[in-house]
């Protein structure tokens, strides 16, 4: 997120270091995931249960952001802090489209063989 002219609050300064943390875990786990899939260590996944994987990691990475930073209420709330967060929500929704994306493609694509195997690829439909 990019800082403000003048030197962010505490509260603005946490919640951005949160966001970007909660952003840095949920690639590190779509990474995982979509490398655990790609291996095929999982075994008969279907769309549904990527579905879910994907909810998951997309709920905790909104929960830890709650957790660092509670939606304030009302109007005495700091605006750059709602501000804040609101480009947090918006990093983090952004990522967790991007998660979708891996993760469906390393669905989509099936495990990988071993070395020397040959891949018989399907037509699926969309």
């Amino acid at each position: 997120m990019p800082p403000s002219r003048r030197s962010p609050s505490p509260e603005v300064a946490a919640l951005r270091a949160a966001a970007e943390a909660t952003v840095r875990q949920l690639r590190d786990d779509v990474r995982e995931q979509a490398g655990l899939i790609r291996s095929g260590a999982v075994a008969a996944l279907t769309e549904a249960a990527v579905e879910r994987v994907i909810e998951e990691i997309t709920a905790a990475a909104r929960a830890r952001l709650d957790a660092a930073a509670p939606p304030s209420q009302g109007p005495s709330a700091d605006p750059e802090l709602q501000a804040t967060r609101r480009q947090a929500i918006s990093l983090i929704t952004a990522a967790a489209r991007e998660a979708d994306a891996v993760l469906r493609r390393a669905w989509r694509a099936g495990p990988e063989e071993a070395p020397g195997q040959r891949r018989r690829r399907w037509l699926r439909s969309p």
